[in-house]
């Protein structure tokens, strides 16, 4: 027979389990337990006790109040009213033991004695309930004195009632975990989609697509824009065959040969070439791949394709353009050469009808003068040569065809174009000083230098014009400006060029005289450039000067001509 107080102990355990079972909240199960153990024991108060080994924390109190009545609370330090609860509790703590104060124990083997310092007013049950390795649970209850007696037979059912309490809170939590874990996943996984759709988004916008080969297999796994740029359907895998085979028949033996060499001695590859894809169209493709091992799938190489056919004929329209532009720069230079043969060429004309006009009025004397007009016919040729070189470098510039390059003496080229200009320096009272000091022969035109030469000194014989009062000078001189190049300097004391700056005197159309065309300096640059030189003007105190390099022969060049 089952006494009455066991009875009611075993339907309490029974009522207390209906509850744990019901119960959807840490908090509610645990308030639940302790309300089962205030009942179960029909005790003045139920204490849940959580400790660290030094710091006691009341998780749950369960007490009865003055209208018979459960009251519940949670969370609190122990009060220093309990401090005298300490040491058994510690002594639970440490032995893992039952202790049972104020009430006769029936198993000694099973409950460990109080101790004799400390003697309770009412009786005392300290049950050790579980521990986490962290912090250790106790049940700590405290009767009255209706309080039926503590003994071994309520410490077992009070374990067995915080074993399904444990089981019921690692369920709960074990639910919560995986409910938190569910949505995590769930999060990753729109986390993931998302990061996908704005992958695929920024690779469709670049035109950029990832691929990864798999050596072992020879299969390659592919994003959506690669296989888009291919234009071929989207598999898992797909054989690396079906992607070699759409390379240009004019470009697959080169990107067949630098795949293997790549491959081969496992580094990364680089490559541009061609493809045709859908109905015959032609894109260009740039590859890249970067080897790595993988222990299971073995061999490996990653990288992108990146379609740059957009580039490629941006490119081809460019190089278009720019053959057009040159072309009418050309046409623009033909036209700018058409003033500047009036320019070039108007002094050899006029000397040319001035001695032929004086041959013959030599030849008209009777008798003939036949000496004197043989000297002015000879200046007629001369002046008619001078002018047909003139139109042949002018031509050459025009045509595009460059200049023909020979070694020059520049000293002596100088000295020939002041002589030529000696007698109307003469009439203009201008005193030519000349400082040839060239160390060695420059790499040019014989003709073309001297046009510029000859171009530059009638600049400063205008500029001198206005000159009243002072003696004019004009000086052409010459010497070495590095190792690799000459410079010619046309320095005078006339006029200069007012408050224009130098660079305005070499645009085209630009002058500051009367009845200039301001084309002499522009042709005089672009014959300099030709040669490799640079032409420039320059204030010296209250002198104009132009200077113009010119490189030097250097001595690995043969006698013969250089076209460029």
């Amino acid at each position: 027979m089952i006494a009455d107080g066991h009875r009611a102990r075993l339907l309490a355990m029974v009522r207390a389990s209906q509850q744990l079972s019901r119960n959807s909240d840490e908090k509610e199960v645990i308030a639940t337990f302790v309300r089962c153990a205030l009942s179960i024991a029909a005790a003045h108060c139920v204490r849940l006790v959580s400790t660290d080994g030094e710091c006691f924390l009341v998780e749950c109190e369960a007490r009865w109040s003055p209208d018979d009545e459960i009251v519940v609370s949670h969370r609190r330090p122990l009060a220093e009213s309990e401090d005298s609860f300490k040491t058994i509790l510690q002594t639970v703590s440490l032995t893992d033991m039952p202790v049972l104060l104020g009430t006769p124990f029936i198993d000694q083997t099973e409950v460990q004695a109080s101790p004799r310092a400390y003697v309770p007013e009412r009786p005392l049950l300290c049950v050790p309930l579980f521990d986490d390795g962290r912090r250790r649970e106790i049940l700590f209850l405290e009767g009255n004195r209706h309080t039926p007696q503590f003994d071994t037979s309520l410490i077992a059912c009070l374990q067995i009632i915080s074993a399904q309490t444990i089981m019921k809170l690692e369920n709960l939590r074990f639910r919560t975990r995986d409910a938190v874990e569910s949505s995590m996943i769930e999060e990753v996984k729109f986390a993931m989609r998302a990061h996908e759709k704005e992958l695929a988004h920024t690779q469709r916008m670049s035109q950029t697509g990832s691929w990864r080969w798999y050596a072992g297999a020879d299969t390659v796994e592919a994003s959506p824009e690669f296989f888009r740029i291919y234009e071929i359907p989207s598999e898992q895998r797909v054989p690396s065959k079906k992607f070699i085979d759409l390379t240009h028949p004019d470009d697959s033996a080169p990107v067949r040969v630098a795949l293997h060499k790549a491959i081969a001695a496992h580094r990364v590859f680089k490559l541009e070439f061609r493809i045709t894809v859908g109905f015959g169209e032609i894109k260009y493709v740039q590859i890249e791949g970067h080897p790595q091992v993988d222990d299971i799938e073995g061999a490996q190489y990653v990288g992108v394709v990146v379609d740059v056919t957009e580039r490629r004929n941006a490119e081809s329209a460019l190089q278009a353009a720019r053959a057009e532009l040159a072309r009418a720069h050309r046409l623009s230079t033909m036209g700018e050469m058409a003033a500047s043969i009036v320019h070039e060429i108007y002094q050899p004309l006029t000397g040319i009808i001035t001695n032929a006009e004086t041959c013959l009025r030599w030849l008209s004397k009777s008798p003939a003068e036949i000496g004197r007009a043989s000297d002015s016919a000879r200046r007629v040729a001369r002046d008619a040569r001078r002018a047909a070189e003139v139109f042949r470098g002018l031509r050459a510039v025009a045509s595009n065809s460059g200049i023909v390059k020979v070694p020059v003496d520049l000293d002596d080229a100088i000295r020939e174009v002041a002589f030529l200009l000696q007698g109307e320096l003469d009439r203009a009272n201008i005193r030519l000083r000349l400082q040839p000091d060239a160390p060695r022969p420059v790499l040019g035109d014989r003709t073309q230098i001297q046009q510029v030469l000859e171009n530059l000194i009638r600049n400063s014989m205008d500029a001198l014009q206005p000159v009243v009062g002072t003696q004019r000078f004009l000086t052409v001189s010459s010497a070495s400006y590095d190792d690799a190049f000459a410079v010619v300097t046309v320095q005078d004391n006339g006029c200069g060029f007012g408050e224009h700056s130098p660079e305005e005197l070499f645009e085209a159309l630009f002058t500051t005289k009367p009845n200039g065309m301001g084309m002499g300096l522009k042709v005089c640059r672009s014959i300099v450039e030709a040669h490799g030189g640079v032409l420039q003007a320059n204030r010296n105190d209250d002198d104009t000067v132009f200077q113009f390099t010119l490189p030097f022969i250097d001595s690995t060049s043969g006698a013969d001509g250089i076209r460029s």
